[in-house]
């Protein structure tokens, strides 16, 4: 029987958690069970994506911060990881639970987001796409793609996919504070109020702030929400892999 393999890891490195997604798309086999990770970040991290350069980052000013600065698995944007929930999906496709495509494998993937986010009480829906400009831009979070969930037109959650063969990892950043627009600091600083105008994040929408606690109570919410919109019993797993 399929079963969804729920990992909560708490706060790791930005190196720490990026091998441990890249480690889990590596061991996943199609026809595995599928997973889901739930983590946070500490400290902070600025991750950038497959094929962006590094040279466009101020890596003194984030080393300064004391944030880490990684590379992603997946492609997209700059991201910087402070106040936000962090999920990951490692499963088949093509295959029954997540269709057949990129397209599909994403939308199946926010099914579960946007219920996750109305049992919170907060009514999300799915970008129609970003223009040709705003692809080109360095953050993720400036503009809301073609698959990204959204609250009122401000994204809430950015996500990132990548296939290897009949396997992928789609990793996402669920927005809990206002900290990711400390991202522009390390790119000269400038656009903070467009940037702020683009997004949203649970605190925001709550009316409360959310702490690292706070954070690691809505893991049952979340996996509940996945395994909901799946039909799939959850087993939690530890750090070890043990149920």
């Amino acid at each position: 029987m399929t079963r969804l393999q729920v990992h909560v890891d708490g706060a790791m490195t930005g190196e720490a958690n990026m091998a441990r997604d890249a480690e889990l798309l590596e061991q996943h086999r199609a026809g595995d069970d599928p997973v889901l990770r739930i983590y946070r970040w500490d400290p902070p991290a600025v991750t950038i994506g497959y094929n962006q350069d590094l040279a466009s980052f101020d890596r003194a000013a984030v080393v300064a911060a004391g944030y880490g600065l990684v590379r992603r698995p997946t492609g997209g944007r700059a991201i910087l990881h402070a106040e936000e929930l962090t999920y990951a999906v490692v499963g088949t496709s093509p295959g029954p639970l997540f269709g057949a495509s990129l397209h599909e494998t994403y939308m199946r993937i926010n099914e579960a987001l946007l219920e996750f986010l109305r049992g919170l009480g907060i009514d999300a829906d799915i970008s129609e796409g970003e223009s040709r400009e705003e692809m080109r831009g360095l953050v993720c979070f400036k503009s809301a793609g073609r698959h990204e969930v959204s609250v009122a037109g401000r994204k809430i959650i950015g996500s990132a996919q990548r296939r290897r063969g009949d396997v992928f990892l789609q990793h996402g950043s669920i927005l809990a504070g206002p900290r990711h627009l400390d991202l522009l600091n390390f790119l000269g600083g400038g656009g903070r109020a467009s940037l702020a105008g683009a997004t949203t994040d649970l605190g925001r929408l709550l009316g409360r702030t959310l702490g690292p606690d706070d954070l690691d109570g809505l893991a049952p919410a979340l996996a509940a929400a996945f395994g909901r919109v799946l039909g799939l019993e959850t087993v939690w797993r530890d750090r070890t892999g043990r149920s």
